[in-house]
This record gives C-alpha cells, structure tokens and sequence, in this order.
C-alpha cells in the first residue's frame, strides 16, 4: 500500500509540474493572440480574463517549481505557503501595471484605460493569484521534496559553525 500512495503522490507532483508549464505556454500564446488579433477591442471582457488568467498561470508556474521547493515540507500547506503564493501573484500583477504604464508613456498606444482599468486589472490578478494558491497547494500535498528542507539546515548550521564542513 505505501508503494501505490508514493506512485499517487509521485503522479501529482509530476502532473502538476506538467500543468505549470502548459498553464504558462498557455497563457503566452493568449496574450500573442490579444495583441495579434486584436482581442482586446472584440470582447470587452478579453482583458479581465486574461489578467486573472495569465497572473494565475505566472504564479502558479512560479509556486511549483520556484517557491514551494524552498518552504519547509511542514509549512507547505499552512496559511505561510497560501500568502506567499498570493503575494507572488500580487506583486506579478503589480510589475504588469507598471509595464503597461510605461508602454503608455513611450508609445501613442492606449493600453491603460484609467484607474478604473486598473484597479480591474488588480483585482483580476488577486483572484488568479488566489486560484493559482489553491492549484498549487493542491498538487503539493506537503510532502518532502528531495533533501531541500536537509541541504538548508545544514546550510545554517555550517553558517553558525565557521569549522562545520559540508559533506556531500
């Protein structure tokens, strides 16, 4: 029995690397086609989507395979893990903003449509950046993750103790 709940637990952490990637590819190739095919002029609600969207696939894909490697396996499914997920996702969310100001700012595009725009945007990245947690958290069941947690405490050991050497 343990032998099939290590090959589940392997599969999810497999599936969910696997969705990472094609969550992100994903959501590349949607906002190419808004630029390229002018999506965001057809449909009013094109960018509130794609903003939740593409904030959801950023920081989930950053969850899996950059941030929760480095949390504890112990503190990996606790309220810690879900704010550092969200302010992730938050602050992607915030950098985008900026970038589309700046855009404005060099350019004659239009890309910013007002503070109300803005705050939309803000508020479509929060929700993915939420969803992106939930994913996440889902897929990483709060099990040890190689010797990650192991090569950290010796780390800070060897820092306490100058004589400490590192034993590979």
């Amino acid at each position: 029995m343990p032998n099939m709940i290590q090959r589940r637990e392997n599969s999810l952490r497999t599936g969910g690397h696997l969705l990472a990637w094609l969550l992100a590819g994903s959501a590349v190739i949607a906002n190419v086609a808004g630029y390229a095919l002018d999506l965001y002029d057809k449909w009013w609600w094109f960018d509130r989507v794609l903003h939740g969207f593409t904030i959801l696939a950023l920081t989930y894909w950053l969850a899996i395979l950059h941030v929760l490697p480095l949390i504890q396996p112990r503190f990996s499914a606790g309220i810690r893990s879900i704010l550092l997920i969200v302010s992730v996702g938050i602050a992607a969310g915030a950098v985008w903003e900026v970038v589309e100001w700046a855009f404005d700012y060099v350019s004659n595009e239009d890309v910013i449509k007002g503070k109300h725009d803005t705050i939309l945007d803000i508020i479509m990245d929060t929700i993915g950046a939420l969803a992106a947690s939930a994913l996440a958290l889902l897929f990483d069941r709060g099990e040890p993750r190689g010797n990650a947690g192991e090569d950290r405490q010796r780390a800070v050991a060897d820092d306490d103790n100058p004589r400490a050497t590192s034993v590979s």
